[in-house]
């Protein structure tokens, strides 16, 4: 057997292996051997052997028996989500999240640290210090960590080595290692609103094409093109907060004057009103003068963002981020406002709301390595 041979040979038990494991993935019922023999169409033998050495790991279980049909009830195999974790961590202005996510991309803990950002070493100690202490509060093997990723309100160059800006932050042109220099774990860095379009995208709540508006203390998006990220020659697209909405408009983070972010940032709804999230939308319910002023002047600016987005992609808009969850009531209102822009007939439907929430970030860029070691295994 020559070289080449072997080394063929070993890449095709390689591909049964990630192909076995992948059948196993992400199913509402457990499968038999047969299942998998079947479903994937290779033999008994290969099936048994990779069953056996993915057993052996850990990551995956028998885990109860299926119904007979006569003669000996087939044993049901699923994967063992506990086998390994990813942690994602979440930098905004007042403080850090940190949220842990297992194979079946499911949270297994969360914890917010209030830490305001800061530009500095200490900073990133801090960071790295309080990571540690979630682990052991958390009580995480480290042992079974895939990685740490970290999602903040800015651009990420391509590379991944470098913050480009981040005006929430007042960070421009920093290197990473910033960030990741005092974590002694594998890290990855990525944008906010893309790692929540990642996680949006992971839960089955889109489309081929669409696109992804991030509503927080920044206005960001992602954007998914027949199924897969577009993120533009610069690594830039979805940057909807800074598309201009009122020329010559409010000053916005970045510096320049009438980004929607300068109109649709969560700020808008609590810190202009010293009020958190909750205390806003109680006093929305309750009809306060103050926040239906505010809320109105809000979703005015949102559905002409959204107007925006629509008629330039023609494809569905999903609204995530911190006031996600409270969204869904003022679908009617939104699409009211979208129907008075369009020159078109807006077929419904086209707007979604996230199902993950304010945590969408925080999950999204920790999937980065459960999907890694998922085409890995």
């Amino acid at each position: 057997m020559t070289g080449t041979e072997k080394i063929s040979n070993s890449r095709v038990r390689r591909i049964n292996r990630n192909r076995v494991y992948r059948c196993l993935y992400g199913q509402q019922t457990p499968k038999t051997k047969r299942d998998i023999e079947q479903g994937l169409g290779i033999s008994m033998p290969t099936v048994t052997q990779n069953l056996k050495e993915l057993m052996e790991e850990g990551l995956i279980a028998y885990v109860g028996m299926q119904d007979s049909t006569g003669g000996r009830r087939p044993r049901q195999i699923g994967i063992v989500p506990a086998a390994r974790f990813a942690v994602g961590l979440e930098l905004s202005p007042e403080c850090i999240r940190y949220v842990a996510v297992d194979l079946a991309a499911q949270e297994i803990a969360f914890q917010q640290f209030d830490q305001p950002f800061s530009n500095t070493p200490a900073y990133s100690a801090q960071l790295a210090s309080q990571l540690e202490v979630f682990l052991d509060q958390s009580g995480l093997d480290r042992q079974r960590l895939l990685g740490i990723g970290i999602t903040l309100p800015g651009i990420v160059d391509k590379d991944g080595k470098i913050v480009v800006a981040a005006p929430v932050l007042g960070v421009y042109q920093v290197s990473v290692s910033l960030l990741t220099g005092h974590i002694p774990y594998p890290c990855f860095v990525q944008n906010d609103a893309t790692a929540g379009g990642f996680a949006e995208n992971w839960f089955g709540n889109v489309s081929d094409s669409m696109a992804y508006l991030y509503l927080g203390k920044g206005v960001g998006g992602a954007l998914m093109l027949e199924g897969k990220p577009f993120a533009g020659q610069s690594g830039r697209s979805a940057e909807f907060g800074h598309t201009c909405v009122q020329p010559d408009g409010a000053l916005c983070n970045c510096g320049k004057r009438g980004c929607l972010e300068a109109y649709c940032s969560t700020a808008r709804l609590t810190d202009d009103l010293h009020l958190r999230t909750e205390q806003f939308f109680s006093e929305l319910h309750a009809g306060g003068q103050r926040a239906l002023q505010v809320w109105n002047r809000y979703l005015d600016y949102l559905a002409l963002g959204i107007h925006n987005i629509r008629m330039s992609l023609d494809c569905d808009v999903l609204l995530g981020g911190v006031i996600s969850p409270y969204l869904p009531d003022y679908l009617p209102d939104l699409y009211d406002r979208l129907d008075r822009l369009s020159p078109f007939h807006q077929p419904g439907g086209f707007l979604k709301i996230g199902v993950c929430g304010s945590k969408a970030n925080c999950i999204g860029v920790a999937l980065h390595f459960i999907q890694q070691f998922i085409e890995q295994v």
